[in-house]
């Protein structure tokens, strides 16, 4: 990651107290004690992950909350090129916040599909002191989403970490909210806990009415050679397949794990099945579903941060048998089916709509900047950074792909 520029980080800041009960306000004092990760659900409720305060926050966004962004050019998708939303965005957002790049972290990325408004989670500052703030991109400018008039209510996590440190200074409370899917009407939080048995996924039903019903998950990991109960999921998905529905999670160094929602039950102790390793020394940043143009199938598909890109088809996660236990090491990649998308240094990604994804990635030729970018779908391919046969002026695309294309 680019530190002398910008942080954009997993985790989120550091300490503070739980109450340990749901509370459901309408409130214009509401404050974020840090902002971390992102989820949209039904009918604009944006997700707040405040680990800080232990505590998932909805904000239930409004018309005027959210403006169309119908009209920005996102790029030529059939010629497989993005566009710059915004360059070196670290530099232009620690101007916009008033402060120096390397005090602004960037800790998610979504985009509200409806209107496809890129929303930004950020902290000014750095520690304890950090202040929090959702950023919204509007045609290339920053605007911040202004939040004490939003309708709000926010669930409480129970046995949240305490500050202590893990071995290299990370603090544990940072780890309270690692992700946030939303699907049928409910909340899935992945973190850990203050309990030995740490590694845990909450669920509740939104708009909230009772506490979150947790579970605890273990893991093979096949590059450790052990089992394991504190690494939290990293980054999470929830989809139907076949008519079952699955989680699909990926932890760092770096083990693809199914469960099925079913076994998700309050106060259970399960194994997800470890049914790939995508390789290890790397940690996975985020995960999008698409359909892919060509073969019609729907795939997975994993970024990392020290790798290129996984593509896995959807179809065969239910399948796959998971990878042997009691096993020497594994260092991957292995397991499941996976293809190698050729795209590195993404830093963030969210899906804007079945033709385009928003990342936030360090350039591939000019070392130190971080752009804001749009990438197409499915191939998820810069063509930007090769020099081929479509970059000489003039070109035209066969009359036979067109044809394909209009089909």
């Amino acid at each position: 990651m680019k530190r002398n520029a910008i942080l954009i980080a997993l985790t989120l800041p550091l300490l503070a107290c739980t109450t340990g009960r749901a509370i459901a306000q309408d409130s214009p004092k509401t404050k974020l004690q840090s902002a971390g990760t992102l989820e949209f659900g039904d009918k604009n409720v944006l997700f707040v992950g405040d680990s800080k305060a232990a505590v998932v926050h909805a904000f239930e966004l409004r018309d005027s909350d959210l403006t169309s962004q119908e009209n920005v050019d996102y790029g030529n998708g059939k010629n497989f090129l993005g566009r710059d939303l915004i360059s070196n965005v670290d530099e232009k957002l620690a101007a916009f916040l008033g402060t120096k790049v390397d005090q602004v972290s960037i800790n998610d990325l979504v985009v509200h599909r409806p209107t496809k408004q890129i929303l930004m989670s950020v902290s000014r500052g750095l520690g304890p002191d950090a202040k929090p703030v959702i950023v919204k991109i509007n045609k290339g400018k920053f605007e911040i989403l202004e939040l004490s008039a939003i309708p709000h209510s926010q669930l409480a996590i129970e046995n949240a970490p305490t500050d202590a440190k893990l071995s290299f200074g990370q603090s544990q409370r940072s780890l309270t909210i690692t992700d946030i899917a939303y699907w049928n009407g409910e909340i899935f939080v992945a973190g850990v806990s203050n309990e030995e048995f740490a590694s845990k996924l909450r669920r509740a039903k939104y708009p909230f009415q009772s506490k979150f019903a947790t579970t605890s998950v273990e893991i093979w990991h096949a590059v450790h050679a052990q089992f394991e109960t504190r690494a939290p999921i990293v980054t999470q998905l929830i989809r139907k397949i076949n008519g079952k529905d699955y989680l699909i999670a990926s932890y760092t160094c770096t083990p693809l794990v199914r469960i099925p929602l079913e076994d998700i039950k309050p106060n259970a102790k399960i194994r997800g099945a470890m049914i790939g390793e995508l390789g290890y020394g790397n940690t996975p940043i985020d995960m999008i579903t698409f359909k892919h143009a060509f073969d019609k199938q729907d795939y997975l598909l994993v970024t990392h941060n020290s790798r290129n890109g996984t593509r896995i088809a959807l179809t065969d996660i239910p399948k796959a048998k998971p990878m042997p236990v009691n096993s020497p090491k594994n260092y991957g990649p292995a397991g499941i089916k996976q293809i190698s998308v050729p795209v590195s240094g993404m830093l963030q990604t969210s899906k804007l709509d079945d033709n385009w994804a928003v990342v936030i990635r360090q350039h591939s030729n000019k070392a130190g900047r971080v752009d804001l970018r749009s990438m197409p779908l499915p191939l998820y391919f810069d063509r930007s950074e090769h020099i081929v046969e479509m970059n000489w002026p003039g070109y035209k695309r066969p009359a036979e792909h067109e044809k394909k294309d209009k089909k």
